[in-house]
């Protein structure tokens, strides 16, 4: 088994999603804003499109919902880009997060200007 083609097809096939899912980052965070709406989750999400490794995006919010309003907003993305990308099941992971000189903390210190 060649796994250096193995390699080389898996990030040809992440590369593509990411451009799809680049192309229509608009559109799709409105339909995430939407069905997190729908079931009333109202804080912030952020999503980030990745460059390389394994994920296709990193999301996160700058607020602190309960671990069950979490779980449920990150299944909300995951099917939303399924549906999007036309890939299979995605899944997801934690990531260490920290922040530096956080007193406190409003969208403007996140977003661009």
């Amino acid at each position: 088994m060649d796994t250096n083609n193995d390699d080389h097809e898996t990030n040809d096939r992440l590369d593509a999603q990411r451009d799809i899912i680049r192309q229509s980052l608009d559109a799709i965070v409105n339909d995430i804003g939407m069905a997190m709406r729908d079931v009333g989750l109202t804080f912030p999400l952020y999503i980030t499109v990745r460059n390389s490794g394994d994920a296709l995006v990193t999301i996160a919010t700058s607020l602190d919902p309960s671990d069950e309003e979490w779980q449920h907003a990150r299944e909300i993305v995951c099917r939303t880009l399924e549906e999007r990308v036309g890939c299979g099941r995605l899944g997801g992971r934690e990531l260490a997060c920290a922040i530096a000189n956080a007193g406190s903390i409003n969208a403007a210190d996140v977003t661009a200007d």
